[in-house]
């Protein structure tokens, strides 16, 4: 998925904001896609945000960009997108999109029309593979925006020894699911590279999920990553957010901090796709 946003206002991407007409969100869209995302509800916006934006002037002879909006505000008639591009990657010429038209789902007489669209499409795997921009924007699961703007539906939390069970789930969830939208660490490797590494990782459990689900095994309290996360964790119980946290045990350790009258899901007979199906049915619930 991608935010194709195009203008006829000169100068407009050097301006921090640009505002819409509201009848113009979603014009050349699939119609599912508008169905989804015509509300612009809270959890439409967080989607909309995640997405990759390619940044465009009516006609074919200006450069596009891309990046990311970071905000959006309905005003009555308009709505107001806040953005910013991807340092990363240089302005485009339009020349290097055109051959990508069909691919890109940019359709006749777009290009003359000041409108935004949300393209079903992968951005960075089109512009990558046409050797656009360099490959490494892209994986297989597609490129999110800063980690710790991401309200994620799922974040998974698990020791290292159950990485191969956790990536599993993982790539079952982001079938089902904004792939964007799935908290799994590899995923974002680049940007967990960082100092304070513990305060954002807690931010993301504690803050940033709607969804926490912990994978408990012999190896879980043992390692100190876990011990980071399951201190966010247990500030989630404190706050009796129930719904916001999801057991899952490969064994019968004990766990300080949790409970025999706490609920979870035996994992000792399960495969990976059944336990994404679970999580999937509480993410969906939550929602």
């Amino acid at each position: 998925m991608y935010n194709f946003l195009v203008t006829s206002m000169g100068g407009a991407w050097d301006l921090p904001a640009y505002e819409y007409e509201r009848s113009r969100f979603g014009e050349y869209s699939p119609e599912a896609v508008v169905e989804k995302y015509c509300s612009l509800s809270a959890a439409a916006i967080e989607e909309l945000k995640s997405f990759p934006t390619l940044f465009a002037y009516e006609g074919t002879d200006k450069e596009v960009r891309v990046g990311y909006i970071r905000r959006i505000k309905e005003r009555g008639r308009s709505v107001l997108v806040e953005y910013e591009f991807e340092n990363d990657i240089k302005p485009i010429p339009f020349s290097s999109i055109s051959p990508l038209r069909v691919r890109l789902d940019i359709r006749e007489w777009e290009m003359n029309r000041t409108h935004w669209a949300v393209k079903d499409e992968d951005l960075f795997e089109i512009l990558s593979s046409a050797g656009v921009i360099d490959s490494s924007f892209h994986n297989a699961y597609g490129r999110s925006g800063k980690v710790e703007e991401i309200q994620f539906k799922v974040a998974l939390s698990f020791s290292g020894d159950k990485r191969d069970y956790a990536q599993e789930v993982a790539n079952e969830l982001k079938k089902r699911l904004a792939p964007s939208l799935v908290f799994y660490d590899q995923d974002f490797t680049a940007q967990l590279a960082r100092p304070n590494l513990d305060t954002l990782l807690q931010r993301i459990y504690l803050n940033n999920s709607d969804l926490v689900v912990v994978f408990f095994s012999s190896e879980y309290e043992k390692r100190e990553w876990c011990g980071l996360e399951w201190r966010a964790i247990r500030e989630i119980i404190k706050n009796k957010s129930d719904a916001s946290l999801m057991f899952m045990r490969f064994d019968d350790t004990e766990i300080q901090g949790l409970f025999s009258i706490d609920g979870y899901i035996d994992l000792k007979d399960k495969p990976p796709i059944e336990a994404a199906r679970y999580i999937v049915d509480r993410a969906r619930l939550n929602k």
